[in-house]
């Protein structure tokens, strides 16, 4: 795959977390629900997390995949 921001080629392999990961907005402390607009990509408390994803060394980018995942989008 290669890179969108310096076209280079990127190495595959995943992304893994200890229990959940979540896109936010703002840091702040996770919770069991995501607020609004957010999603929570992965909770589960117990056991790691991980997602396909391809790094560019060049530029220092991440891109992950999580169209595998069941996600919860927030509505509070």
């Amino acid at each position: 795959m290669k890179c969108p921001c310096c076209d280079q080629e990127m190495e595959s392999g995943y992304l893994q977390t200890g229990t959940r990961i979540a896109w936010t907005k703002k840091i702040h402390k996770v919770s069991l629900r995501p607020r609004k607009g957010e999603i929570m990509l992965e909770n589960n408390v117990f056991k790691g997390v991980n997602f396909q994803a391809y790094i560019c060394k060049q530029c220092k980018k991440v891109l992950l995949d999580y169209s595998d995942k069941d996600y919860e989008e927030g509505q509070i």
